[in-house]
């Protein structure tokens, strides 16, 4: 501590109290901090700090599942505090250890608020990791590897990814990294970001649900499931712009509701996913009816909120859609495209979406709109087969990556015969002066010629990414659902929360 003028930045502190509740929302302790009013901070240069994105989260799920791994759970306490600063700051001291006026600290460590502290727990966590024996996968941050290890990193969660065969080598790993970080074992991994993780090793099944998001946002806007819940999320394709005087208090309310939808939407419910889409072209100007559609959205996912989705080693073939051949049997990693063309009416642009499964499980998934017009239904398809084969090629160098070797070529499912053809057939080619289109076409070409993919036909009704470009009825809904192996858990929670006695009287926070 000094009270002589000090060369560097000055800033204040705070304490931060905060509510720490379980993964069903109820209250487990309170916590304290004093954090530093970051806020307050000079611009700063680099303070981004790479996170795991959650698709590969769902993928590491799945090779679990697949290959019977165990999953192990760490905390880090105070995770930002092992990092130390690299440049001169100080802080103002507290009024409780103040002794006269003027008082400031010098900090070492990156203290909770600092703009810069993600990013140097990131590179110490990273360092440290790499000094154990771990190399990080390139292109995909907070993910590290070696010949028997596969860890992932959210921030201050790691989850460690082995064989029970390499338990020794686990234990002494374990034991490296708490004495570096003093880390909390969790056991199993039984919730990750708000996900629950649910696993039955004995029929070789995990899911993932949300079902405690679902709650939480809808007691926050006082959704209740009165009545009969919607069959399906919403029914119209597109809503028309609203007419209404501008209200700012229902765009804020409107703007909260479509914000807490992209999450799920993206995280774990691919069946809102397209809804996302058309609640998102309203988000600057919504109307009443607006608001009204989307709280609709709200009681489905309420109504439905024990779906799941479910990754099974046992029951990975789904023949029965993708193929009338019965010999044929589904591959352990495959894709799916689709576009709807100029369905957008205001613009005439098409919507577009992809699927990719691995092990039965969903683990990534796209609804959006094209960025340009096009004039044929093939030249949609074809864009969007190009996202997908994009898309395909990361997932390839994600599985290189953790030295994990597929069995046969990789396969993206598309239902429009022609956009097969013209990327798989030697003289079948279409013939356009567009140069973008024309780029896609034979890039594609090049990637299937090279056995880096393969391009399949599908029947529509048989298309797992049908449901992500357009709204579907009630019936094909019900089929759309089965197709992204989302499946109906409510027992199996109920004998969950049994077990663990959640049923008993607790202190809920919204």
């Amino acid at each position: 501590m000094t009270t002589t003028t000090v060369d560097g930045e000055v800033l204040p502190l705070m304490w931060v109290y905060t509510y720490k509740t379980d993964g069903d929302g109820y209250l487990s302790r309170f916590k304290a901090r004093l954090v530093v009013r970051g806020d307050l901070q000079a611009p700063l240069d680099n303070t981004y700090a790479a996170t795991l994105a959650i698709r590969n989260f769902r993928a590491l799920i799945a090779i679990a599942n697949y290959f019977d791994l165990e999953l192990k759970q760490y905390d880090v306490p105070t995770a930002f505090l092992n990092a130390r600063i690299n440049r001169t700051l100080y802080a103002e001291t507290p009024a409780a250890f103040r002794h006269t006026k003027g008082e400031v600290m010098r900090v070492l460590r990156a203290l909770y608020g600092l703009k810069e502290s993600p990013v140097l727990w990131y590179n110490e966590l990273r360092r440290e990791l790499v000094k154990l024996g771990l190399k990080p996968v390139d292109g995909f941050p907070c993910l590290y590897t070696n010949h028997w290890l596969i860890l992932f990193v959210y921030v201050d969660d790691i989850v460690m990814a082995f064989h029970r065969s390499n338990v020794h080598l686990h234990k002494s790993f374990e034991q490296k990294l708490e004495d570096l970080y003093n880390t909390k074992a969790m056991g199993d991994l039984t919730w990750f970001l708000g996900i629950r993780v649910i696993r039955d090793r004995d029929v070789h099944k995990t899911w993932l649900i949300q079902d405690a998001f679902i709650d939480k946002v809808c007691a926050r806007f006082g959704i209740e499931t009165t009545g009969r819940c919607p069959d399906v999320p919403l029914t119209e394709n597109w809503l028309p712009q609203s007419n209404e005087e501008p209200d700012a208090a229902r765009t804020k309310l409107y703007q909260q509701l479509v914000g807490s939808l992209a999450y799920i939407a993206v995280w774990g419910r691919p069946d809102v996913a397209r809804t996302h889409v058309v609640f998102a072209c309203h988000l600057t100007n919504p109307g009443q009816p607006h608001v009204s559609k989307v709280r609709q959205t709200w009681r489905y996912l309420l109504g439905t909120k024990s779906l799941a989705l479910e990754a099974s080693a046992n029951a990975m073939d789904m023949a029965e859609y993708l193929s009338d051949d019965p010999t044929y049997r589904d591959p352990l990693f495959f894709g799916s495209s689709d576009a709807s063309y100029a369905d957008e009416p205001e613009t005439r642009r098409s919507s577009q979406g992809y699927v990719f499964k691995f092990g039965g499980l969903m683990i990534d998934w796209k609804s959006t709109i094209q960025r340009t017009v096009t004039k044929s239904t093939t030249e949609s398809e074809l864009l969007s087969l190009s996202l997908a084969a994009s898309q395909m090629e990361e997932w390839l160098r994600f599985f290189a990556g953790i030295n994990l070797t597929l069995d046969r070529t990789p396969t993206i499912w598309c239902d429009n015969q022609q956009t097969v053809g013209i990327v798989t057939k030697e003289h079948d080619k279409l013939h356009t002066k567009v140069k973008h289109v024309d780029i896609h076409q034979l890039w594609i070409r090049q990637e299937v010629t090279a056995l880096r993919i393969n391009v399949k036909w599908v029947p529509t009704d048989r298309m797992p990414a049908d449901g992500l470009t357009k709204v579907l009825p009630k019936q094909k809904f019900v089929e759309f659902i089965r197709q992204l192996g989302l499946v109906d858990i409510a027992e199996r929670l109920k004998g969950l929360r049994q077990a663990n006695g959640d049923d008993l009287d607790g202190i809920y926070i919204h």
